[in-house]
């Protein structure tokens, strides 16, 4: 079982001056044993409001024996060139969602 952390959650719009925006996405899911592998994917199709984007958080179990040791997995995602401007992003992993407020940066 995967757990979403929460106030790791943060998105932002990162606006450089010489490169198209772009999104960017990062947050911690904890899970029980090491050796899991998790990542963010695009949901498709998304929702039906295009300005939340609606991210999947894919984990995958280790295979055989692993150390019984609680793990923290950083996540990131980033969409470049922007699909919409998205005002919020969705992260789900099946079990919950959380939902951040997407962030400027210039």
């Amino acid at each position: 079982m995967a757990v979403l952390l929460r106030n790791t959650f943060k998105a932002w719009i990162d606006r450089p001056p010489d490169a198209p925006a772009r999104l960017v996405m990062v947050g911690d899911v904890r899970v029980p044993t090491d050796g899991w592998q998790a990542r963010l994917t695009k949901r498709s199709p998304q929702g039906i409001n295009p300005k939340i984007l609606i991210l999947d958080v894919n984990v995958q179990q280790p295979e055989g024996d692993a150390a019984l040791e609680i793990t923290t997995i950083p996540l990131h995602y980033e969409e470049s060139p922007l699909q919409d401007e998205y005002g919020q992003v969705m992260i789900a992993n099946g079990e919950g969602e959380i939902v951040v407020y997407v962030g400027r940066r210039h």
